[in-house]
C-alpha cells in the first residue's frame, strides 16, 4: 500500500482573484536616500493583476516591505493605476530577472466626488 504524504494546506493570501494580463508598468522607489534624487523609472511588463495588487517581472531586486511608486498603463495612453505599492515578495526567476508581487497602498489624498449630469 502506498504511504500518503500529509500536505499542509496554505491559506490563501491574496485578496482578489488573479488576472493574466500583460502591460505596461513603470516603477521606482518611492523615496530617496539620503542626499539623492529619486531613482529613475524602470520599465517592464506585468505577468497577472487584481484589484488589490499585482506580480511584475522586473530587472532591479527590491527588498520586501519598500514602498514603490507605479504607473500602470494600457495601450500607451489609459492609466490603470498610479501610485504607491508595498513590495510583498521577490521570487529570482533569471540571472537577472525577478518576479515581484505588490500590493497597492491605499492614496494619501482625499477620494473625489464624482459630477453629476443632468
Amino acid at each position: 500500500m502506498p504511504k500518503k504524504t500529509a500536505q499542509k494546506k496554505i491559506p490563501e493570501r491574496r485578496d482578489g482573484c488573479r488576472i493574466n494580463r500583460i502591460v505596461a508598468v513603470s516603477h521606482r522607489l518611492a523615496v530617496a536616500r539620503k542626499n539623492k534624487p529619486l531613482a529613475a523609472w524602470s520599465l517592464s511588463t506585468t505577468k497577472n493583476m487584481s484589484h488589490s495588487g499585482l506580480l511584475f517581472v522586473s530587472a532591479v531586486p527590491y527588498r520586501k516591505n519598500a514602498v514603490l511608486e507605479l504607473q500602470v498603463v494600457m495601450s500607451g495612453i489609459i492609466d490603470l493605476y498610479n501610485g504607491q505599492a508595498m513590495v510583498m515578495r521577490v521570487q529570482e526567476v533569471g540571472n537577472t530577472l525577478f518576479e515581484i508581487g505588490v500590493k497597492f497602498l491605499p492614496s494619501r489624498q482625499p477620494a473625489r466626488r464624482a459630477k453629476a449630469y443632468r
